[in-house]
């Protein structure tokens, strides 16, 4: 078997995501580890289902705000604060699972990559970015009357829901009563196209050019 990558994740909610990655190790399918789950939620069910399944979990609390502090300055106190929770076990990749916090300088500098070309930090978000940046996207999607919605992993950068695109996949919502079944629709797909994504990634075949992930494939 090959050699498992240290993986932290990042996340703020139920963790769904966090159990279909961890499937996908268990069964042997992603050579990873998660070596920490790390919540900005003292509630997110995400801390529990990890620690069920014998994962080191921690709440790292948003701090309070400072007087006259920008919000740069307190993004950067919550990052450090991470930091310091991955440091223990340092992670080779941050994988974000339904963190609701927009990522800055502090983390995305510390998972700075020269040979990638871009930080070592990844995302799934539930639309075809560029198309539905932000909340709700899977609902947007329906009440604007799309043909389809779809899911995207890509690389993190500062911006909201921005950074290279490693892989997308799109599913019709022609025949959906409901965001919510829009959203189950695209949960399924979020489930096998995070792990699949992931296992190019830590496998060290891809580089950014251009701001456009590409991935090499080996020969054998």
């Amino acid at each position: 078997m090959s050699a498992r990558v240290p993986i932290a994740v990042l996340a703020s909610g139920r963790g769904s995501n966090f159990e279909a990655i961890q499937s996908a190790i268990d069964s042997g399918f992603l050579a990873a580890r998660i070596t920490l789950v790390v919540s900005d939620r003292a509630d997110a069910p995400v801390l529990e289902k990890a620690k069920a399944k014998g994962i080191p979990a921690r709440y790292v609390a948003w701090p309070a705000a400072e007087a006259g502090e920008s919000p740069a300055s307190r993004r950067n106190r919550h990052e450090s604060a991470v930091l310091a929770a991955l440091a223990d076990d340092l992670p080779r990749w941050i994988v974000l699972a339904g963190y609701m916090r927009v990522l800055g300088t502090e983390l995305l500098g510390a998972f700075s990559d020269p040979v990638l070309g871009f930080s070592r930090v990844v995302n799934i978000h539930p639309a075809l970015l560029p198309a539905f940046p932000g909340l709700e996207s899977y609902r947007r999607a329906w009440e604007h009357g799309c043909a389809v919605a779809g899911a995207t992993v890509h690389l993190v950068g500062e911006g909201i829901d921005d950074g290279p695109i490693c892989a997308q996949e799109a599913f019709s919502i022609d025949g959906c009563r409901s965001a919510e079944e829009v959203e189950k629709l695209g949960l399924a797909v979020e489930h096998r196209l995070y792990p699949r994504t992931l296992s190019w990634l830590l496998s060290g075949r891809c580089a950014v050019e251009s701001r456009r992930a590409r991935f090499c494939v080996r020969q054998t």
